[in-house]
């Protein structure tokens, strides 16, 4: 525990100066952007609101005045709903006087009759109380839709708290498996310990990736890959073989589901040709290919290596393995899993399967 203790203090002690110089930029950054934050935290203010709404009304007002079109008077109830929307009931009502008035004026300023001048009275009165009843339905709206912001930033939360407990749960079995692999001397149990973790580690992280999106149901998978496939040749790279990995990998949507399983079938792949295609060899390539046609995903691993490849009748044969894992997880996501020989050299192991993110957002493109 000691060690461990030191190194944690030696990196709070680093940590230190970085975090004040990064201290002192966003303050000098905050300051010198003081009043332009003033400025738009006025525009966006209730009495902003206010004055906006009452310059619209003086608007619509003057053009009612020189046409002395009836019509012209629907539009007085804009002023009251954007009043109302920003400012509030008093807001709302407070406009909705200022038109009755402004109505009332107009019809005035023009010399007319008795009878004319009691008819004006009763259509300001009418606008003032249609105003004020339009101000009521936009405060019921408003406060729907507050309790609705609400009740998503909870959800938003409580999905982001759950991410973030679940990827701290599986590091602590990670590390609780690391503890444990650390009794036996055979490495092949050892080896059993590290492929569980990898796969722990593998959805932990997945985890982490929706916690950092802020409640979102679903993520890019290109980046995931990316990173998987990068920490396995760092954990797993063959003794004296210099590897090359290249990953190809489009914008893909997943849902949690799916980016669980299709991660796991990736690091069975990765760990299949890091393992034991590069045995006697002095330099080889790994390629990872991701790429959704349609509504269809395909990920693909290829190796340049031994040419190892498992035939249909080994694959029923062989229980425990990763294959097996493999064929499971593929029809969980309802797609098929293909091992060939590369006719160059090397193995190719494919995954397809429907993507039903695609169905619920068209609109997103590689």
């Amino acid at each position: 525990m000691e060690p461990n203790g030191g190194a944690l203090l030696s990196a709070v002690q680093l940590e230190q100066p970085v975090e004040s110089l990064i201290y002192d930029g966003r303050q000098q950054f905050t300051a010198a952007d003081k009043p332009l934050r003033a400025s738009v935290n006025f525009l966006r203010s209730p009495t902003a609101a206010v004055i906006e709404s009452a310059l619209l009304m003086l608007l619509i007002g003057w053009i009612d005045y020189r046409t002395t079109d009836f019509a012209i008077t629907v539009f007085y109830f804009a002023p009251v709903v954007l009043a109302t929307w920003r400012a509030g009931r008093k807001a709302g009502w407070f406009i909705a006087a200022l038109c009755g008035a402004t109505v009332l004026m107009a019809d005035l300023m023009v010399p007319r009759t008795g009878r004319v001048i009691a008819v004006a009275y009763i259509n300001s009165g009418i606008l003032v109380l249609a105003s004020a009843a339009l101000a009521e339905l936009v405060i019921s709206s408003r406060q729907a839709h507050e309790r609705l912001k609400a009740l998503l930033a909870l959800k938003t939360v409580s999905l982001t708290e759950i991410h973030h407990r679940v990827k701290n749960n599986l590091q602590i079995v990670s590390s609780l498996l690391k503890v444990q692999s650390n009794k036996f001397a055979d490495p092949a149990v050892r080896d059993v310990f590290t492929e569980c973790r990898d796969r722990i580690n593998a959805m932990a992280r997945l985890h982490e990736e929706l916690y950092n999106e802020h409640g979102q149901s679903h993520l890019n998978f290109a980046p995931h890959l990316r990173e998987l496939a990068e920490m396995l040749l760092r954990s797993h790279k063959p003794a004296g073989c210099k590897l090359t990995l290249n990953v190809s990998a489009d914008r893909v949507p997943l849902n949690l589901d799916q980016s669980i399983l299709l991660s796991l079938i990736a690091n069975e792949f990765l760990l299949n040709s890091l393992k034991h295609a590069f045995h006697g060899r002095a330099a080889g390539k790994v390629d990872a290919e991701l790429c959704t046609t349609r509504d269809r995903v395909t990920l693909t691993i290829r190796d340049d290596g031994n040419g190892i490849m498992i035939r249909p009748a080994e694959i029923k044969d062989e229980r425990g393995t990763g294959i097996d894992l493999v064929q499971a997880m593929s029809r969980q996501l309802g797609g098929e899993f293909i091992v060939n020989r590369v006719p160059a050299g090397g193995t190719c192991a494919t995954i397809s399967f429907p993507n039903k993110m695609s169905r619920q957002q068209p609109g997103i493109h590689p």
